[in-house]
């Protein structure tokens, strides 16, 4: 039998055992089938041949890898991990068989080859010790357990490894010696494959005590915040007296970095803020007073209202806390100067909610944190907590995202009432929600049905049709609740996944609406859902987000009402990594509630967080622990060979 019929049988068998395992429905079925016919080919090809065992013993083991840890636990892992194991045993068997055949210098091979086989079953030997099983019935104590299997868990890849090696170097031998052996070649071939098996070994014990000797070293970006263009405003609007004090002793790395961030808005304050830096242990009654126990706490105090947060005192572990300084420091400072506010979410119609589990799309978690960073409370408002009846006298915030059922005529009265005594809604639709015609209407807009899609204008996610809907833009109007998008259009879009039209209708009497943002020109209504744009489907310039205001009421003000075409530019998957919808979000509220003075970006240095797919995960992990390994070794090889024809 030659190679290429032998290789031919390996391939086929295995494409057979990977149809067959597909077939089943699951990853770990395709891949225990493409094992299982593989090895049944190979375990053919090398017991005809009588020479090669060591692929078979590679193959066997890869086979022990893949049932101890791929398929976790249950039958699937008892029986790949116990036909892997059976693999094993044949080939040693098959070793044995071939060194009773061989005569001289090859037999004297074979039983060096097969001494390094049996070290490797010594290394799966030693393997078993460490399961569960086998540890729980005669050990007891933790602490023993641990230095059990840490021990063990060193030992045992050695052991596989100083057995392979040789293995493969003496079979190698003989494959380009089929008839006459050189003298002395196996043994030196087996000497340099254990000695490079053995410098590759260093890595376990090194592993090892890495593990138990933990040291690194940061060289990631950092820098503390500036303070940002809307704590500025903040501090600029303070009509009393508020006071900073910050905890750090002198010459202190932290507090050399804070410091000059509270400088600068001291001086922009107009002496409304004033900055003071104390020693935690020189000042007993300030800290005793304001219940700070330590230095590295930063606290406001304004009348009788105090507030407090944590930077630290070691540069090392405050880099994080130093990175979004601003962002805490304007939590805190609203806290103390305006008083906690109250954001009802509208539920019960199948809204997007900051408890949904099962559509990251429909998430609004990090919305929350939003809210609750500009001193909110959330809760949630339907039938059950009076909606039919009335909105609650104390919310300061309403927000209808997307309901996929009608409100209740009730419910929709009730909102509008709530309109009319001043109050502020957030209103955010897509192409699943109800279309919301009484309430919107009130406000004299209309939603689309369908969503909206541009060839160009959009985010690349699939590189296909679909992504046409993704819409991306950096066309804004001149609201103030869109003046930070405005003024940094070139680097700040706004991403609408999905979105819908927002219309102008002639039914909302004195309501004034006003464009905050709107799409790219020759972008389409998609009706038939089709991701082309056909020709009944004209390319227009459609309003994405709306302001509206009610007429003044006597005391000045009347209500105030944003409204989006689309939920998905909140969610938890967007809003985290674009920090334009970030922005329209923030200065959004803030003008909803009469706060647009405040609009304007808060800074923040924190890195963004790569969010992984589980399949991305699964791809990177088993490119790091495989594929890097092979290009390695395949380099390897590849200027062995180059190296001998030259």
């Amino acid at each position: 039998m030659n190679r290429a019929m032998g290789a031919g049988i390996v391939g086929g068998l295995a494409v057979l055992g990977l149809l067959a395992g597909a077939s089943q429905g699951s990853m770990e079925g395709a891949l225990v089938g493409l094992t299982v016919g593989g090895l049944v080919g190979l375990t053919g090809v090398v017991s005809t041949q009588l020479s090669g065992s060591s692929q078979l013993l590679g193959a066997g083991l890869l086979t022990l890898f893949l049932g101890e840890r791929m398929l976790g636990s249950g039958t699937e892992r008892a029986v790949v991990s116990g036909f892997g194991l059976l693999v094993v045993l044949a080939a040693v068997g098959i070793r044995v068989a071939a060194m009773g055949r061989s005569e001289g210098r090859a037999k004297a091979a074979h039983q060096l080859a097969l001494v390094s086989s049996a070290v490797v079953v010594a290394g799966l030997v030693v393997y078993g010790l460490t399961l569960e099983s086998a540890v729980s019935a005669f050990l007891k104590d933790d602490e023993a357990v641990w230095r059990w299997k840490g021990a063990l868990g060193a030992i045992w890849p050695i052991l596989v490894l100083v057995g392979m090696a040789p293995t493969m170097a003496v079979d190698r031998i003989l494959a380009l010696h089929p008839r006459v052996l050189p003298p002395r070649a196996a043994k030196e071939a087996a000497t340099q494959a254990l000695s490079a098996a053995l410098a590759v070994a260093l890595v376990f014990p090194v592993n090892y005590l890495a593990s138990r000797h933990e040291w690194s070293s940061d060289v990631a970006y950092f820098r503390t915040t500036a303070a940002g263009e809307s704590t500025v405003a903040l501090v600029k609007t303070l009509t009393e007296p508020v006071e900073a004090i910050l905890f750090f002793p002198a010459g202190n790395d932290v507090g050399e970095e804070v410091e000059p961030y509270f400088r600068t808005l001291e001086a922009a304050s107009g002496g409304m803020l004033k900055v003071t830096r104390v020693d935690q242990a020189l000042a007993p009654a300030l800290s005793e007073e304001l219940k700070i126990r330590d230095n590295g706490f930063v606290a406001f105090r304004m009348g009788e209202s105090q507030e407090k947060f944590k930077v630290g005192e070691d540069l090392s572990k405050s880099k994080r806390n130093l990175k979004k300084l601003d962002e805490t420091a304007q939590k805190h400072l609203l806290k103390v100067t305006r008083g906690q506010r109250t954001a009802y979410f509208v539920v019960g119609h199948g809204e997007a909610n900051f408890r949904e589990r099962d559509n990251p799309l429909r998430k609004l978690a990090l919305f929350k944190k939003v809210l609750e960073s500009q001193n909110y409370k959330a809760s949630n408002l339907g039938a059950a907590e009076g909606l039919a009846n009335s909105v609650p006298d104390d919310a300061d915030l309403v927000i209808l995202a997307a309901p996929e059922k009608p409100l209740l005529p009730e419910e929709s009265e009730s909102l509008k009432n709530y309109l009319d005594q001043g109050g502020a809604l957030l209103v955010m639709t897509d192409t699943a929600a109800d279309p919301m015609t009484d309430l919107l209407g009130y406000m004299g807009l209309s939603a689309g049905t369908h969503a909206l899609a541009h060839a160009k204008a959009h985010v690349r996610q699939t590189r296909g049709p679909g992504d046409r809907v993704l819409l991306a833009t950096n066309r804004y109007g001149s609201h103030q609740a869109v003046r930070t998008l405005s003024k940094n259009g070139t680097t700040l879009q706004v991403v609408l996944p999905a979105a819908v039209k927002i219309a102008k209708t002639e039914t909302g009497g004195e309501a004034k609406v006003h464009t905050l943002v709107r799409s790219f020109p020759d972008t389409w209504e998609d009706v038939d859902d089709d991701r082309q744009k056909d020709g009944d489907e004209p390319g227009e310039v459609f309003d994405l987000a709306v302001a509206v205001t009610g007429p003044e009421k006597a005391d000045g003000k009347g209500w105030r009402a944003m409204v989006v075409g689309d939920t998905n530019w909140a969610s938890d998957s967007v809003i985290q990594s674009v920090q334009g919808n970030q922005v329209l979000l923030l200065d959004g509220l803030r003008w909803l509630v009469g706060d647009e003075d405040l609009a304007g970006e808060v800074s923040n240095e924190e890195d963004v967080k790569i969010q992984h797919t589980k399949g991305q995960d699964w791809v990177w992990f088993y490119l790091t622990v495989l594929a890097v390994p092979l290009l390695v070794f395949g380099v390897g090889v590849v200027s062995i060979r180059m190296r001998r024809r030259a």
